[in-house]
């Protein structure tokens, strides 16, 4: 089935410091804000495939979703509401959020969900240029990576502005040269 899929990842969920009531806190905080910022642009938190990754989530939308509002409207909605929600935290407890989008077919099975697709979303969330991009843009809450695939047809549908968004090259495991594009919140 063809489908929209986001990928999530807490930046140093690991840091010895984060102890497990503030891994606690921020798994809890992740969630509620992914389900209010999936409310606020009308796509069906509730009717998603969600699998839990520890230190983040993969979320499978149904294929009736348009892949375009997983893009600019969620990543501005969720930047908001991590932005008010960490305004009171410390290193800590500051809840970043690495993202990735991409669409393609995806199967099931026992376990959850498998595929090229799948695979691919992962190599975009773990490159080495995303994380080094958000670890130089200490004042964003929030980086999202989006597929070269769903980019060019968002651009090209006037989805999204193209100039709000930055290449990227992704080189993670067997995935070698893959273009992407970075998007971070504008400064305030």
């Amino acid at each position: 089935m063809n489908t929209t899929l986001i990928a999530l990842d807490i930046p140093g969920f690991g840091d010895e410091r984060r102890t497990h009531d503030v891994q606690r806190l921020l798994r809890a905080t992740m969630y509620e804000l992914l389900a209010d910022s999936f409310a606020m642009t009308r796509l069906p938190w509730w009717s998603c495939h969600r699998e839990d990754r520890g230190d983040g989530a993969l979320i499978v939308a149904p294929p009736t979703v348009d892949s375009f509002a997983a893009l600019d409207p969620l990543a501005h909605h969720l930047a908001a509401l991590l932005r008010r929600s960490n305004r009171l935290a410390n290193d800590i407890t500051r809840l970043r959020l690495r993202m990735a989008v991409h669409c393609g077919e995806v199967q099931h099975d026992a376990h959850g969900v498998l595929g090229q697709a799948v695979t691919h979303l992962f190599r975009l969330l773990d490159a080495p240029a995303f994380k080094r991009a958000m670890a130089g843009a200490l004042d964003a809450d929030i980086g999202m990576v989006v597929s070269d695939h769903l980019y060019r047809a968002a651009a090209g549908d006037g989805a999204i502005d193209p100039n709000a968004y930055a290449p990227l090259s992704v080189n993670c495991k067997q995935t070698r040269k893959a273009k992407a594009h970075l998007w971070l919140p504008p400064r305030h």
